[in-house]
């Protein structure tokens, strides 16, 4: 039941620290994430009764609406199964809303689908530019050490860690 109660509490606190830090982005930028700006929440949604501010009950409120939409069967606890939820149901949202802003950008004769030269369309500037820049010999193609190269270059640039994630996956036997 303490541990119970301990995740609640740190969930609790998790909600609090997201909606403290996004109620301060702009509304229609918020973070920026691996795939660009993503939108959050806005002022106005924290802001329960419109004087402009933003009270510390209001955010607490705000959390705890947030909390009580994914705790499904009200029992004032998140299972696993509810988070997992909340987290599909997002992830949803965004594959969305991306396919759509994609859909609008790269879809040329303007039939709903997308060909493979319609997805490619800017792909292959983007490709060679990427050749360009991993191939340090100048041979015209990368070798797998100028790859591996490039990818702790942009790991080293993004803070990413070795860890379990990088090793190759055991062989069944």
């Amino acid at each position: 039941m303490k541990r119970a109660m301990f995740m609640t509490g740190v969930l609790a606190a998790a909600l609090s620290v997201t909606a403290a830090g996004a109620w301060a982005m702009d509304k229609e930028c918020g973070p920026k994430g691996k795939h660009g700006p993503r939108h959050m929440m806005n002022f106005e949604e924290i802001d329960a009764n419109q004087d402009g501010k933003i009270t510390q009950d209001e955010l607490d409120a705000f959390a705890k609406a947030r909390f009580d939409k994914a705790d499904t069967d009200g029992d004032g606890m998140l299972s696993a199964e509810e988070m997992q939820a909340k987290a599909t149901e997002n992830m949803k949202k965004r594959a969305e809303k991306r396919s759509a802003k994609m859909l609008e950008h790269k879809d040329a004769n303007g039939d709903g689908k997308l060909s493979f030269e319609e997805m490619q369309s800017k792909g292959k500037k983007r490709g060679g530019k990427m050749i360009e820049k991993m191939d340090t010999d100048n041979d015209g193609a990368v070798s797998k050490e100028e790859f591996e190269a490039a990818k702790a270059k942009m790991e080293k640039r993004h803070g990413k860690k070795k860890g379990a994630c990088d090793k190759a996956p055991a062989e069944d036997n």
